[in-house]
C-alpha cells in the first residue's frame, strides 16, 4: 500500500485540501482522480506505489503564476514521508520534478507517468475533452488579459509539439480550438472600498456562470484624488485577487466594456429590493448609452446581506480593526492551504 510510506495518513487531509483550492480548474480533483483510477487498475508493485504517490503529490502545490510548483510539490512529499530516503519516496519525488515536462521522459516509469499526466493531448483523447481542457486552462489563467493569454498559450502548445512530437495531432487540435475559443466573460464593477465578503459571494456565484470575471474598480470623479485612490485600491485588490484580472476604469462603464477584447456581460450585486430599484435605473442608463448591454443581477448569500463597504468603513472609523473580519485575504478568497509569494506573469 502506498500510504505506508507516509508518516501519518492524516496528512492526506492536507493534500486533499490543496487539490481543492479555488484557483484550480484543470489541475483539480477530477484530473487527480482520473490518474489515481488508472494507476489503481495496475497490478500491485513497488512501481505502482511510486506512480500513486507521484500522482497524489505532483500538483499538490499549484500556483499558475509560479514557476516552482513541481519542486515545491516534491518537497511536500518528502516532508510527509515516513522515510524520505526510501527508494519509493525518492523515485516518486524524481517523477514529480520531471513532471515540469521541460524535456522528454528519460525512464520507462517517467514515461508511464507522462502518459497519465498528458492524456488530454494524446491521439486517443476525444475532441470534446480537448475543448474542456482548453476552457479549463483559460479559467486558471484568467488573471491574464485575453490577447496575452492567447499568444502565450499558442507559444506553449507549439513548443510542446516540438518537444513531444507524439502529441502533434493533439496540439494541432488544441491550437485550432484556441483560435475558435470564445469564453464567456463578465465584468464586475464597483468601488470596492473595501472588497468584502459580500462582494466575494457575488464573485463566486458569477464564476459558476462565466469562464472569466474581471473585477473593475471605478473612479468616483466627484471626489478629490479619486484617480489615485482608485488606482491604489486596484493595486491592493489585485494583490488579494491574485488569480483574477483587476482593472481600473475612469470613464463610462459602457466605454470600458466597448474596449474589451471579448464580449462581456455586466454583473451587479443586489442585497434587497431597495438595491434592485436603484439597479433598474442604472440599467436604463446603460442601455441608452450602449444598447443591448447585458446585465446579470446576483444576490449575495443571505447571511451577508447586511454588509456594505460604507458600514465597514464606519466600523473602522469607530474602532480600527473592527471591520477586518469582513474583508477576506487571499487565503480566504481561494481557500488556500498556504499562501506563497506571487510571481509576476511571464
Amino acid at each position: 500500500m502506498p500510504f505506508q510510506h507516509l508518516r501519518d495518513v492524516a496528512l492526506l487531509g492536507d493534500v486533499a485540501a490543496r487539490w481543492c483550492e479555488r484557483q484550480r480548474v484543470w489541475h483539480g480533483p477530477d484530473h487527480l482522480l482520473r490518474m489515481l483510477d488508472e494507476i489503481g487498475a495496475m497490478p500491485a508493485s513497488s512501481d505502482r506505489d511510486v506512480l500513486f504517490l507521484a500522482a497524489l503529490y505532483h500538483d499538490a502545490i499549484y500556483d499558475p503564476r509560479a514557476a516552482n510548483n513541481e519542486e515545491a510539490s516534491a518537497a511536500l512529499l518528502l516532508s510527509h514521508a515516513a522515510d524520505a530516503q526510501s527508494a519509493v519516496i525518492a523515485r516518486a519525488a524524481e517523477i514529480i520534478i520531471a513532471s515540469k515536462w521541460s524535456k522528454p521522459a528519460e525512464t520507462t516509469l517517467v514515461e508511464s507517468f507522462f502518459a497519465l499526466d498528458s492524456n488530454q493531448l494524446a491521439d486517443d483523447c476525444p475532441l470534446h475533452e480537448r475543448l474542456e481542457y482548453e476552457r479549463a486552462i483559460f479559467r486558471e489563467y484568467q488573471w491574464a488579459n485575453w490577447d496575452t493569454y492567447r499568444e502565450k498559450r499558442r507559444e506553449f502548445l507549439i513548443g510542446w509539439a516540438q518537444m513531444f512530437p507524439q502529441h502533434r495531432r493533439g496540439v494541432t487540435e488544441c491550437v485550432e480550438l484556441l483560435e475558435g475559443l470564445s469564453p464567456s466573460v463578465a465584468v464586475y464593477p464597483g468601488s470596492f472600498a473595501p472588497f468584502h465578503l459580500g462582494h466575494l459571494s457575488i464573485l463566486r456565484q458569477a464564476e459558476s456562470v462565466f469562464d472569466k470575471v474581471l473585477v473593475a474598480v471605478g473612479v468616483n470623479r466627484q471626489k478629490s484624488g479619486a484617480v489615485e485612490s482608485a488606482q491604489a485600491r486596484s493595486t491592493e485588490l489585485q494583490a488579494r485577487l491574485r488569480f483574477h484580472e483587476v482593472a481600473t476604469f475612469g470613464g463610462l462603464l459602457t466605454s470600458f466594456i466597448e474596449e474589451m477584447p471579448l464580449p462581456a456581460t455586466i454583473v451587479r450585486g443586489v442585497r434587497d429590493g431597495t438595491d434592485l430599484e436603484a439597479e433598474l435605473r442604472f440599467v436604463r442608463f446603460l442601455n441608452e448609452l450602449r444598447p443591448q448591454t447585458g446585465v446579470v443581477w446576483i444576490s449575495c448569500d443571505a447571511e451577508l446581506q447586511h454588509l456594505s463597504s460604507s458600514a465597514i468603513r464606519e466600523l473602522e472609523a469607530i474602532e480600527p480593526g473592527a471591520g477586518r473580519r469582513y474583508v477576506p485575504d487571499t487565503a480566504t478568497i481561494y481557500d488556500l492551504v498556504e499562501v506563497s509569494e506571487p510571481v509576476p506573469p511571464a
